[in-house]
């Protein structure tokens, strides 16, 4: 009879080892999947960031950089500014002031940017507080048919600040 007895009480001591093992585990698993999610959170909102950016500034680049798409709802408006140019000329320009960004821009074409954040929560378990994803892009604007008559006015108008 005695060795029946013993088999009831191997298995229980191996059951009470799954159990002790559980316990111990469960804790590192719990971190492991939080940081698996938060990096799942983080990602994603990063990539909706950057289409949301992406979208934003080509619509905006698409109209010729004068009406903002709907839905782009951005506190700071997108950025324009003269076209890329040797870097001699951007002390002229800016010595220029008004005058310079508009013959410039119209020489040279405009170019808009924007950036975007969106703040993304982080776990307690990682120290809490936020982490940002940001998005920039710069493109440059679409063509107006422009004259010769309308880049003086236009140079005009931004020098006498009247028109």
């Amino acid at each position: 009879m005695a060795p029946l007895s013993k088999a009831p009480q191997k298995k229980r001591r191996q059951r009470g080892a799954a159990y002790t093992e559980t316990v111990v585990m469960l804790p590192f698993f719990i971190a492991v999947w939080t940081c698996m999610i938060y990096v799942h959170k983080a990602y994603s909102t990063k990539v909706h960031t950057m289409a949301y950016n992406r979208n934003c500034v080509m619509s905006y680049a698409f109209e010729a950089c004068r009406t903002q798409a709907p839905g782009c709802s951005n506190r700071a408006s997108p950025h324009t500014d003269a076209g890329e140019r040797p870097g001699d000329l951007n002390g002229l320009q800016s010595m220029l002031g008004g005058l310079g960004n508009s013959l410039f821009g119209a020489l040279m074409g405009q170019t808009t940017e924007l950036r975007t954040t969106r703040n993304v929560a982080k776990p307690r378990l990682l120290g809490g507080g936020n982490t940002q994803a940001l998005a920039g892009n710069s493109m440059m604007c679409n063509t107006e048919r422009t004259t010769p008559a309308s880049v003086f006015r236009q140079a005009f108008c931004s020098f006498i600040g009247i028109c």
